[in-house]
């Protein structure tokens, strides 16, 4: 018994030892692993415990074993030696016998289960339940766990719970290990016990710990996340709602740069600052800023508080980042900051009002503060014109260019007192514009405050002496700029100036009531007429500019009243306001008409004055007037400037749109339709050029008469500017189809009339016109998008060849975009060197004598683009200019390269001239300028321009002067296209000519159409017998050639012997093979046919 214990005794403390040693050298890598960590201690122990079992008990021969323990057994005879190894264990340890009675426990074990005072030895579980009645739980679990153990017959781990003496629950982690005996007998089970129990505990309060961390970490509305100095490594859910993110993969996958836009508010580029921050925090511990960032989803920015502080996770330095979005609190700031400046700015004004007494320095004044202190672009105060009714400007500050040719009336019956200065104006409240493109009230105005940069506008009325007498328009940079606080601290500012107003009224009252009786004999004498009467309107006294306005001598009117000069054009009505306020206020003005003595009509502008005693009892009146005829004329004109062409007398672009609009309006109503016919000159531009700007303007003063005979007296004819013309025609008809052919049957009068000869000067002159016609009925589509679409169908007829007209078509409209959108494109492919040189190569019999050189577009999305798409479109916009001087400079360049070189020093190279190039004033300067700067001398070498029919007909005698200037230099001239055109012997002759091209047109079927045959012999025949050299383009075919050189056309061009290619392609085939070889070469360079 004594040696099987022993023997227990040595397995266990070795177990222990293993386990302990095993413990202490994976310790380091299991902190913080949970129960994983758990996990692997019990499979390291469990490893331990068999592989020094299996050592002991099977690897070793039995008799060893035996041998072993027997020597072993003698060593530890003695009691006190076995009880000293077991105490040594710190653990529980427990060794059973195979009937379960106990026969070895440590001070451990008996410290667990209380055993000091108990018989435990050779006792079972169930028997020491019985002894310990509050272990009965605890004993009653070890029986069911010692039975598992010797069932699952290999070392058992798990935990037991029990309660002690005391209640204390307590938690024991049990390694079990079953011995049997050589027959397989259960033998004996050693148990190894361990309180786990604060263990427990701290593992539980660290996960609830961890859960409500996670808990606050995902329920705060701060963005918060962890990252750092290369990405974001997590994030809660207030960021994801922040940034507009659908997931946390997705923004883990963000640099903080991502989540902003690319420069920050000072002007620095994002993801440098970003950068910066982050290594900021890492180094100093945290770092506190403002931040411009971006949602993910729209990119919409926001401003925001970031705050970094820095922190350790396992072993890494890494970022805790907490975002609030703080555009609200910023707006607010800024909103704080507006308001206190716009209260700066009416403090301002009221200490003006203090210290001034007149408008004239005070208007300025407020002006310049409300636009300094008060954030706004623009501010101006307008007075009413009572002469013309216009609210007129007096003074503004800021951006005062909108201003300029600004018509506002006062009054409500024309369109330029709709807006909101005259409705601020006459109904004395502001009027707020907060959305200009949103309100239909500003909408002719629209155009202008938007070109000049405004969001939003205010006009507030000035009174004096409670009566409308200015408005004060200040407008903003941004809509929605005038909130309830701003408008009322605007409103206070106007009453402000209304209140300092009627105290320089009253002021100025004053004065003129004690000065106006001293002063009145030197005022007589003015240019004013003045009378005076009593104070029942009979006329005491009048000046000499009384008798000339008026013509009455003073004997005649003394004693009269005012009423020989009344003209009856006023009604009873008028005369009562005018004595309402003048007895109310003892001051009236305005204008009103007045009669002379030989009755003649004049307006005048009349002031009467009250004169009144000490008692306030009128005694006096005292009128000055003037007459204001020549004013109310320049006001008409003026008038008549702002919306007539000053040339034609018609309507003028703001008077058709006004018309425009109100026509529109109308159909809404009454459901008539109405069209806009957009007519323009054709070939305007060559009269003025050819004959002079005078005889262009007789042309169109003639038009505009002929035009106005063509339509009714209730539609308008229109000149927008140069040759283009706009008929307006309303209430044509219900019915589109009737609305149209009505259209049409006016655009067809116009075709005729203008059809007609036109005497200028004495010259017969003809012209023609083309027409694009848009219909309308409602407000469906803007007047600039009408007039677009009219203006469209115009350019659709100018193409269809000219003096015709066209209806809108939607499709005119996207070709036009498509065409414009290659023009702008076409406008940068010169400087983004877009454009290339190919070169066709030109033989004549079987050697190589030159190259074309043609022009090609790589586009870098549409890839290569025609020529015959880009060119006309170069042509039109004048591109074609600059085109073709870098053509010719870099054929000249390539010229010169040749010439250099002996292989090639004989070739040509062939460029073409296009028409609006050749008509250039100075183009043989150009040519000239070119040749030097590359260094060609034409003389020595071959360059050769070819033209074609159309351009030297144009201006024939220019064509010649310049062709042979150009050939004094050595340039020889090829007629490209030859055959196609007018062709005429009759100026073919006198063309300074080496050359003819014979068009392709006719090459292509020279073997199968004798007519293509018969032309081509005839030109070959009369440029030979012209002495031109002639070359045929668009040879293809070994039979086509065959043809012209039995014809006598030798020398060719096209694809038989060679497609365009780039320079170095060419250039390549020409050195490779060498220019002796001459039928080899012309081969090798075409390529395969």
């Amino acid at each position: 018994m004594a040696s099987t214990i022993f023997g227990i005794v040595v397995i266990v403390g070795l177990v222990v030892s293993m386990s302990e040693l095993s413990i202490s050298v994976i310790q380091p890598f299991l902190k913080g692993g949970g129960s994983t960590s758990r996990d692997f201690l019990d499979l390291a122990v469990f490893t331990a415990f068999v592989s020094t079992a299996l050592y002991i008990l099977i690897v070793r021969p039995i008799r060893n074993r035996q041998v072993s323990l027997e020597k072993q057994l003698g060593v530890l005879r003695h009691a006190e030696q076995l009880t000293a190894l077991i105490e040594a264990i710190p653990d529980a340890v427990f060794l059973k016998d195979g009937e379960g009675r106990w026969l070895v426990i440590n001070e451990p074990a008996r410290q667990m289960f209380r055993l000091h005072d108990l018989p435990w030895q050779g006792k079972t579980d169930r028997e020491l339940a019985d002894l310990q009645p509050a272990y009965r739980a605890a004993h009653e679990g070890c029986i069911a766990s010692d039975e598992m153990a010797w069932q699952a017959r290999q070392l058992l781990v798990g935990e037991e719970y029990f309660s002690d003496a005391e209640g204390r629950s307590i938690i024991i982690e049990a390694r079990k290990v079953p011995i049997f005996n050589e027959k397989g007998q259960r033998k004996e089970l050693m148990v190894i016990g361990r309180d786990i129990t604060a263990r427990k505990q701290t593992d539980e309060a660290l996960k609830v710990s961890e859960m409500k961390l996670r808990t606050l970490y995902e329920s705060t509305s701060d963005a918060i996340m962890l990252l750092n100095d290369k990405r974001f490594l997590d994030c809660n859910k207030a960021t994801l709602t922040l940034f507009g993110c659908t997931s946390k993969q997705e923004f883990c996958s963000k640099h903080p740069a991502d989540l902003s836009p690319p420069l920050q508010p000072c002007g620095r580029d994002s993801r440098t600052l970003a950068d910066q921050h982050i290594a900021h925090a890492i180094k100093e511990g945290s770092d506190h800023f403002a931040w411009m960032h971006k949602r993910v989803d729209t990119d919409q920015p926001f401003h925001a508080d970031v705050l970094l502080n820095a922190m350790n996770l396992d072993g890494e330095t890494v970022l805790q980042a907490v975002v609030r979005d703080i555009t609200e609190h910023k707006a607010s700031e800024a909103h704080i900051e507006h308001l206190t400046k716009l209260y700066r700015a009416r403090s301002e004004v009221n200490q003006a009002i203090v210290r001034m007494d007149d408008a004239s320095s005070l208007f300025p004044l407020a002006c310049r503060m409300a636009v300094d202190f008060g954030g706004l672009k623009l501010a101006w105060i307008g007075q009413i014109n009572e002469a013309n009714g216009l609210i007129e400007p007096v003074v503004s500050y800021g951006n005062s260019e909108y201003l300029n040719g600004l018509v506002i009336s006062s009054r409500e019956d024309v369109p330029e007192g709709r807006g909101k200065t005259g409705i601020a104006f006459r109904e004395n409240r502001s009027v707020i514009e907060n959305h200009f493109p949103n309100d239909d009230v500003a909408a002719s105005w629209h155009e202008r405050t938007l070109r000049y940069g405004f969001g939003s506008s205010g006009v507030f009325p000035i009174l004096r002496a409670g009566k409308p007498f200015a408005v004060l328009s200040v407008y903003h940079v941004h809509p929605d700029a005038f909130d309830t606080e701003m408008v009322n601290l605007l409103d206070e500012m106007a009453r402000d100036i209304s209140f300092a107003l009627d105290n320089f009224e009253r002021e100025s009252e004053r004065k003129h009531a004690e000065q106006k009786l001293r002063i009145a004999a030197t005022a007589f004498e003015t240019q004013e007429g003045i009378l005076i009467t009593d104070r029942d309107q009979h006329i005491l006294q009048v000046n000499r500019a009384f008798t000339r306005l008026t013509g009455y001598e003073a004997v005649e009117a003394i004693g009269m009243t005012p009423t020989i000069l009344k003209s009856g054009r006023q009604d009873a009505a008028f005369y009562h306001d005018m004595w309402t306020t003048l007895t109310r206020d003892k001051y009236w003005q305005g204008e009103l008409w007045n009669r002379r003595k030989d009755g003649e009509a004049y307006p005048s502008w009349l002031t009467i004055t009250a004169v009144t005693d000490p008692e306030g009892q009128v005694t006096n009146y005292v009128a000055v007037f003037s007459d204001i005829t020549l004013r109310k004329e320049a006001d008409e004109k003026i008038h008549q400037l702002a919306f007539h062409d000053s040339l034609t007398n018609l309507p003028n672009r703001s008077l058709l749109r006004d018309r425009l609009q109100q026509a529109m309006s109308s159909s809404i109503h009454n459901r008539h339709e109405g069209a806009l016919l957009f007519i323009d000159l054709d070939n305007f531009k060559t009269l003025n050029d050819t004959r002079g700007h005078d005889m262009g303007d007789l042309l169109l003063i003639e038009v505009a008469k002929r035009l106005q005979s063509c339509v009714r007296a209730t539609d308008t004819v229109a000149r927008l500017g140069g040759d283009e013309f706009v008929i307006m025609l309303e209430n044509l008809s219900r019915d589109p189809q009737q609305a149209a052919a009505a259209a049409q049957e006016v655009g067809e009068h116009v075709l005729a009339a203008i059809n007609q000869p036109f005497n200028l000067q004495g010259i017969e002159y003809h012209s023609s016109s083309s027409i694009g016609i848009s219909l309308f009925c409602g407000e469906q589509i803007g007047m600039s998008d009408l007039l677009k679409h009219a203006d469209t169908a115009m350019y659709q007829a100018k193409s269809a060849g000219h003096n015709t007209l066209r209806f809108f078509d939607p499709s005119m409209q996207t070709e036009l975009e498509a065409r414009a959108a290659l023009t702008d494109d076409l406008r940068q492919a010169l400087p983004l060197q877009q454009l290339k040189l190919y070169y066709q190569i030109q033989v004549d019999g079987q050697s190589v004598v030159g190259a074309e050189a043609l022009l090609r577009w790589q586009h870098p999305e549409r890839g290569l683009v025609s020529p015959m798409e880009f060119i006309p479109i170069a042509e039109e916009s004048g591109l074609i200019v600059p085109i073709g001087a870098w053509v010719l400079h870099m054929a000249c360049t390539q010229l010169k390269a040749w010439q250099v070189d002996p292989l090639t020093r004989h070739l040509q190279i062939s460029v073409n001239v296009s028409a609006r190039q050749f008509r250039q004033p100075n183009f043989v300067g150009q040519v000239l300028d070119v040749l030097k700067d590359t260094g060609v001398d034409p003389l020595e070498c071959g360059l050769e321009f070819e033209l074609t029919e159309s351009l030297v007909l144009h201006d024939i005698d220019d064509s010649i002067g310049k062709m042979r200037a150009l050939r004094r230099v050595g340039i020889r001239f090829s007629l490209d296209d030859f055959g196609t055109g007018q062709s005429s012997l009759a100026y073919i002759k006198h063309l300074p000519l080496d050359q003819i091209k014979i068009d392709q047109s006719f090459v292509r079927d020279i073997a199968t159409d004798p007519n293509d045959a018969a032309i081509v012999r005839t030109i070959i025949g009369m440029a030979d017998n012209l002495g031109l050299k002639v070359i045929a383009e668009g040879v293809e075919t070994e039979q086509q050639r065959d043809f012209l050189e039995r014809n006598g056309c030798h020398a060719h061009q096209g694809y038989l012997f060679g497609k365009p290619v780039p320079i170095e392609e060419f250039q390549n085939s020409l050195s490779r093979l060498g220019l002796h070889e001459s039928e080899r070469i012309v081969q090798e360079v075409a390529g395969p046919r």
